[in-house]
């Protein structure tokens, strides 16, 4: 869970560099093509970042339901 708000606050501080590069780019007449690279750069590695956190996400539900159901079969075991 801790690696996960990690990654969050990662994407957080990437989205303000990506708000920074926008302003750059709308305010310059004529944008470098450094600046639209760096931008590239930042939504790589936001949607890398996000596509961590969504397994993560994904592993640990599956965990949860895998607990889930052990604990139904153990119910349903004791019941009959």
């Amino acid at each position: 869970v801790e690696e996960i708000r990690n990654n969050i606050a990662k994407i957080a501080q990437n989205v303000e560099e990506v708000k920074k590069q926008h302003s750059i780019i709308l305010s310059a007449p004529n944008p470098e093509g450094r600046t639209k690279e760096e931008l590239e750069e930042l939504n790589e590695e936001i949607k890398k970042i996000a596509n961590k956190i969504r397994a993560r996400l994904k592993a640990i539900e599956q965990s949860f339901d895998q607990g889930e159901n052990a604990n139904r079969t153990s119910v349903d075991v004791r019941i009959r």
